[in-house]
């Protein structure tokens, strides 16, 4: 698919699966994306199409014929990618080849100016793929990043900041392991209370992570729906380059 606008059908938002050992109802093993990411995609105005870990094509080959991609949260990313060895709160994919797999889309994506929301996993995929590093697992402390809510601040002047203002916003918040060292290229766009990185973006590209799930309060939040409000109106306005004016108009469309 060229660059070019999508007016006139819904866009094609490209989910990576999660080859998974063992899913319910399914003799072997399968393929799964979370339920809450996909009907988030829907409630905004695009199409999930779920991208197939074994595929005999090539990450550029998909990312090719989609609008837009949403990298989801799943399994801890091997810390020999970042140059640590695991331990035994290492949480490893079914898939040996999930990593590779995911890091090639991400790939394609920034070289094709594809638009991306990179959900938690995503996030610190995104940070990796740059040479930056991981806290393999977050100690108890002041703000409860697994199974809880807290507040995330957007810094001003980033994407993330345009898109969901610099007022403290509650988020979703599913992980154990976190932003060490910030990769090559990558700017932090916003922070938990204790120092946590909650969101990164490259500078001039169409991409937001975010380490929190915005898709678990998507449907009752305007700042997580935001978020794939933003990746589907911008994968709609999709251009060859990434404009300030197309930004405009987005966030328009968004009207947090």
């Amino acid at each position: 698919m060229s660059a070019g606008a999508t007016t006139g059908r819904r866009p094609l938002i490209g989910v990576p699966g999660m080859w998974s050992g063992k899913v319910q109802g399914m003799r072997f093993a399968g393929t799964a994306v979370a339920v809450e990411v996909l009907r988030s995609i829907d409630r905004a105005g695009g199409e999930p199409v779920v991208l197939f870990p074994g595929s005999s094509e090539s990450a550029a080959e998909q990312v090719a014929r989609l609008d837009g991609v949403v990298i989801p949260g799943g399994a801890d990313i091997d810390p020999r990618r970042y140059g640590n060895e695991p331990d035994e709160h290492y949480w490893p994919a079914d898939y040996e080849g999930q990593d590779e797999f995911e890091a090639e889309i991400l790939r394609a994506c920034l070289e094709t100016g594809t638009p991306t929301l990179a959900i938690c996993r995503g996030l610190q995929l995104l940070n990796v793929v740059h040479g930056g590093t991981l806290v393999g697992h977050l100690e108890p402390g002041t703000v409860e990043h697994r199974g809880a809510e807290h507040p995330v601040t957007c810094d001003p002047g980033t994407l993330l900041g345009l898109v969901l203002g610099t007022a403290a916003v509650m988020t979703s918040s599913y992980h154990h392991q976190a932003v060490d060292r910030v990769g090559d290229g990558l700017r932090v766009s916003a922070t938990a209370t204790d120092g946590v990185i909650e969101g990164l973006e490259v500078p001039g590209a169409p991409l937001l992570a975010v380490q929190w799930h915005p898709e678990d309060l998507a449907a009752s939040s305007s700042t997580d729906h935001a978020l794939f409000t933003w990746v589907v109106e911008t994968s709609r306005t999709r251009r060859s380059d990434f404009s300030a004016t197309d930004q405009t108009n987005i966030l328009e469309a968004i009207k947090l």
